[in-house]
């Protein structure tokens, strides 16, 4: 071999960089976006995809400067957000069927072909098409960078071909946009006005179109569970001249759809059915504590917030079932003495936990050992002496849940400390010893709750003598 072919056939270091490999893959990120809004031209104005309106008024420099901004804004958003928005006018839905299927496809095919394209290259280097690509001869010597327009074509079909970019109503007042979304979808109605004007009804349209999009990606079944007062009374802390809202509980609205039948107004009729009041001569009905000053802004600043919180599915391994339907719970809900971060003082506290989950779960690792999920699931009716609620894997999320979450309980802890934290803990079918129950766990845990709070009591009689002796 003569030293000009041992030179040729020498990638240089630069090339191999890791800032290298992370430009290349923004780039290709880049031109990925930039394929939908390629597509997108062809059936809006081109102008709409780059450049923000802006008023009459405004002047020519003003204009130059937002325009800059506008297309530095298209461009950052394809290469590090890796996604682009495409605004349409409001009564234009031009975009709905073939039109937006065009543009959500072309990117992974784009992207796809992309990749196929730069394997070629990399395969025949030596070749005349390789002589005439325009681009440098390192960079398609290297390669991680087929490597790299595969991983960015895997990302775009995932995300693309898929069909997780609906249509949904917004984009700041110019009409509809394409966005991602999953199957998980809430909401938080933080102003007490939107359960007091109209008793929820307008929160309530929301939740329901909310629904309504995320059905592009399933609508077999779904639900929405959300928390409500376990009464409707104020109770006076001794520790503070505030007295704090009731406790909440949670409220599961779950629904199987029917072959004709709309999934977001199904979800919406059981909703209004678990938490709204009955309505008099064909009035609108209200949801529960809609007027009520729990609700509603008030002296003592301990307003409560109400909140949606649900997931529509389309069963991928399983059947579409009124108990594989999200939100799963796998612990029903339970009182726990419960210490407060703030000044750890204990309170009685139902404790119950929630989840919605997009995804497959099907492994679980405990001490740098992953144990799959049918194991995981009879282990956890073990650990927590309730049966599985559903086959589903995202119940079984729900189990792993009510095991890690523990903060302020004692009891909690120690069956986390003992399945989980333990050198020695691991994943069984059949466990040797039974695991402790609930109420075990609770008499160990008195034991650390009472030395807290003597802890707690000889501090705050240190502190009172102090600022006794300090006042003398």
């Amino acid at each position: 071999m003569t030293m000009k072919e041992a030179a040729s056939t020498t990638t240089p270091s630069s090339v191999r960089s890791p800032y290298y490999l992370l430009a290349a893959y923004f780039v290709l990120g880049g031109l990925h976006e930039l394929a939908h809004l390629v597509m997108a031209s062809c059936f809006v104005s081109p102008s709409s995809l780059l450049f923000s309106s802006s008023s009459s008024s405004s002047s020519s420099s003003s204009s130059f400067v937002s325009s800059l901004w506008s297309i530095a804004t298209v461009i950052l958003r394809g290469i590090l957000g890796r996604y682009s928005v495409i605004a349409v006018p409001a009564d234009d839905l031009s975009l709905e069927g073939t039109k937006q299927m065009f543009i959500t496809h072309f990117g992974w095919i784009f992207s796809l072909l992309l990749a196929v394209t730069c394997h070629c290259l990399h395969r025949h280097r030596g070749g005349k098409t390789f002589q005439r690509c325009p681009l440098p001869s390192s960079l398609l010597r290297d390669p991680a960078l087929p490597v790299i327009a595969y991983l960015v074509a895997l990302e775009g079909f995932v995300t693309d071909c898929l069909r997780w970019v609906p249509v949904r109503p917004g984009g700041g007042g110019t009409g509809h946009a394409l966005i991602c979304f999953c199957g998980n979808f809430g909401i938080l109605l933080l102003n007490s006005s939107w359960l007091s004007v109209d008793g929820g009804k307008t929160a309530l349209d929301v939740l329901e179109k909310m629904v309504s999009v995320t059905m592009m990606r399933g609508a077999q079944s779904g639900g929405v569970v959300t928390f409500e007062p376990t009464h409707y009374n104020y109770k006076q802390d001794h520790n503070s001249s505030c007295p704090s809202p009731p406790p909440l509980k949670g409220v599961r609205s779950r629904v199987v759809n029917a072959k004709r039948t709309d999934l977001s107004q199904r979800i919406r009729r059981k909703i209004v059915r678990d938490n709204g009041t009955p309505s008099l001569f064909g009035a609108h009905p209200r949801l529960k504590g809609s007027n009520h000053p729990l609700y509603a802004d008030n002296d003592n600043n301990a307003r409560l917030v109400r909140g949606f919180f649900g997931h529509t599915r389309f069963a991928t391994t399983s059947k579409a079932s009124f108990d594989g339907t999200h939100p799963h719970q796998w612990s029903p809900r339970r009182n726990h003495t419960v210490f407060s971060s703030r000044d750890a003082s204990p309170a009685l506290l139902g404790v119950e936990n929630f989840i919605t989950h997009n995804g497959d779960f099907e492994f679980f690792q405990i001490n740098s050992k992953y144990y799959d999920v049918a194991l995981l699931q009879t282990w956890l009716e073990h650990v927590l002496h309730h049966p599985m609620p559903a086959s589903v894997d995202s119940a079984a999320i729900a189990g792993v849940v009510d095991l890690l979450r523990t903060q302020g309980s004692f009891a909690l802890s120690a069956r986390y400390a003992l399945c989980v934290g333990l050198p020695n803990s691991k994943v069984e079918m059949e466990p040797s010893v039974p695991y402790p129950t609930m109420e075990e766990y609770e008499d160990i845990a008195k034991t650390f709750e009472n030395v807290l709070m003597d802890m707690t009591t000889s501090g705050n009689h240190n502190n009172n003598h102090n600022n006794h002796n300090h006042n003398n």
